[in-house]
């Protein structure tokens, strides 16, 4: 089972709810929703101030609705996984091998093996770059957890460490241009 939220927006006395899923963009959904709020409120202030409670009259709308949210699709942003760069060419290869069976690598995937390590990942960096001075070793530490599998939440869980300080290593590393990132659908 997936987790829901619900967002919630109220404007001129009209309040529009949505059920969104964790990767979804919160600002795309709560434009969207006030923006339905703009449209109805334009169609219906006559009926809006005497209104009985009667959802019929209000017939047709949801065609709209549904078109604003693209069939409850508009604020569905990819799932973002990092990987370093030695591992893509093996990456990209198993990627080939499932395209050949038919199959698509989905984020449901990605969550059935995050607690199974690739073979690729025993690759490792030359340790030069912690002794020159590019990485320290959490860094490095890090960068290797960056499998292809991983989201950023995955290894800030993985690394115990917080999710923001993984942010600024993950960017530290593909500033230094080791990191790659894949889109999941």
């Amino acid at each position: 089972m997936q987790i829901f939220y619900l967002l919630l927006v109220f404007k001129d006395g009209i309040l529009c709810t949505a059920a969104a899923d964790k990767n979804d963009d919160a600002k795309i959904t709560h434009k969207a929703l006030s923006d339905i709020i703009d449209k109805f409120t334009v169609n219906f202030s006559e009926i809006i101030s005497n209104w009985s409670g009667d959802v019929r009259i209000f017939k047709g709308f949801e065609q709209f609705i549904d078109k604003v949210l693209k069939d409850g699709r508009i604020a569905e942003v990819p799932l973002k996984i990092p990987i370093l760069k030695i591992f893509e060419k093996d990456f990209l290869k198993s990627q080939k091998l499932l395209e050949k069976k038919g199959l698509v690598l989905s984020e449901e995937d990605i969550r059935k093996v995050q607690n199974q390590k690739p073979v690729w990942t025993s690759k490792r960096l030359p340790s030069q770059v912690i002794i020159q001075g590019f990485l320290n070793k959490e860094q490095y530490k890090i960068a290797h957890l960056a499998d292809g599998f991983h989201t950023v939440a995955d290894i800030a869980e993985e690394a115990g460490v917080p999710k923001a300080e993984i942010n600024v290593i993950i960017d530290d590393l593909d500033d230094l241009g080791l990191l790659k990132f894949i889109d999941i659908k």
